[in-house]
């Protein structure tokens, strides 16, 4: 009886422990988020109605999980308090990976107030652009691209009609710390 579980439990796992050319092929997310592996620091602001624009400390940290499958981003924005305090305005947290027909990139963001989204995702060689729709601000698109001088600038836009008029909200310029 012994014999014949050992037997029964090697062909079960038959299956997991042989390799085929399919099992070998992993998707990694688009070559622009592996370009941005690392941590990036520097200055945003954003705007929140007409003259109350704020400045920004930005932090963005990137790095491969899963065996490189997938990336995760934290991003933190704090501004200085007048007794001198980072106050946090900004905490986020999303994944990039790609979709299971093996080519489209997605993104599922995490806000710091308890919300999440699956995101449209647009890849370029040197910078990606997401949108959402946000019930209270309308439409929401964000472009990033790396500089000229290798920096993370992204500047976020917001339409009020559908997308005929578009007015930037935010924007950030990070380098590179790590």
């Amino acid at each position: 009886m012994r014999r014949f579980v050992l037997a029964a439990l090697t062909l079960a796992m038959a299956p997991l422990l042989t390799t085929s050319s399919a099992a070998q092929e992993v998707s990694r997310p688009p070559e622009i988020f592996q370009k941005l592996v690392g941590n990036w620091d520097g200055d945003a602001w954003f705007q929140v109605g007409p003259g109350n624009r704020q400045q920004l400390r930005q932090r963005e940290w990137l790095e491969p999980v899963a065996g490189g499958t997938v990336i995760a981003i934290k991003g933190l924005g704090t501004r200085t308090t007048g007794e001198g305090v980072g106050e946090t305005v900004h905490d986020a947290f999303a994944v990039v990976h790609v979709g299971h027909d093996g080519k489209t990139p997605l993104m599922r963001a995490f806000t710091g107030q308890g919300h999440w989204m699956d995101i449209d995702l647009t890849v370029r060689s040197d910078g990606f652009s997401w949108a959402l729709s946000d019930p209270r601000a309308g439409l929401l698109r964000y472009d990033m691209h790396l500089d000229g001088q290798g920096r993370w600038v992204e500047a976020g836009f917001r339409s009020g009609d559908n997308g005929k008029t578009w007015t930037k909200f935010m924007e950030m310029t990070l380098t590179r710390t790590k």
